[in-house]
């Protein structure tokens, strides 16, 4: 997967922790590490040229945000999820994620229906120049935006962690099936179908759009865990 458009580093302020534990984040979205391997804090702090307490404090930050699990005498490895666990995680973002569409539908503004519209527009224009992970990249952001718009804190946070676990998955099945560009032109269609149809306060059909296209990710996704 790319390297991603915003992050800790971005920020005013950033503290070395959360700049560090940026830069592991984008590491493991480029697939430098991947799904369930350990994560040494000696080997991290000599590569990063930081000291072992900051890398600690990175990988807390880490675990928080849904990208890595700590193991009891064992270590902090990259999550790892079985077909069990992802089909999970899929179900509660298509539930989550589904009651926030409800609130950005009654709270949306022009702004952010434009906002929208224009993360799809980037996510084509990146699969029309070949970029397919960058494109996906892209679509991430609009799902992200739901969750910031809502206007619901504790539903922002919890799609935040959803989308960090389901981003982890997706970093897998590039790596084992990549997206087509076909496949990618189709999945696009239909996000330009779900702006219009939250544009026209179309809830019930812009549900039922939203959770065809988180259960058509999952039913693709799950066999290639097996």
């Amino acid at each position: 997967m790319s390297s991603g458009r915003q992050g800790y580093g971005g920020e005013a302020g950033a503290t070395r922790a959360e700049i560090v534990a940026e830069q592991i984040k984008q590491a493991i979205r480029a697939g430098a590490y991947g799904s369930g391997q350990r994560l040494v804090e000696l080997m991290l702090a000599a590569k990063l040229n930081v000291s072992q307490n900051t890398v600690r404090d990175a990988l807390r930050l880490l675990e928080s945000a849904g990208w890595v699990v700590k193991r009891a005498r064992h270590g902090v490895y990259v999550r790892s999820f079985t077909r069990d666990e992802a089909e999970e995680l899929y179900s509660l973002w298509q539930a989550i994620e589904g009651l926030a569409l409800q609130w950005v539908m009654k709270t949306a503004n022009k702004k952010d229906l434009t906002q929208l519209s224009r993360l799809i527009q980037i996510a084509r224009k990146d699969m029309l120049d070949g970029e397919l992970e960058e494109s996906t990249e892209a679509i991430f952001q609009f799902h992200m935006m739901i969750g910031q718009i809502c206007g619901k804190a504790q539903t922002r946070e919890l799609l935040a962690s959803l989308h960090n676990r389901i981003y982890l998955l997706e970093i897998i099945r590039q790596m084992r099936a990549p997206r087509s560009l076909h496949s990618q032109e189709e999945r696009l269609n239909l996000y330009d179908k779900l702006v219009s149809l939250i544009a026209m306060s179309q809830f019930a059909d812009a549900q039922k759009l939203l959770a065809h296209l988180i259960q058509s990710d999952c039913d693709t996704l799950l066999p290639l865990l097996d």
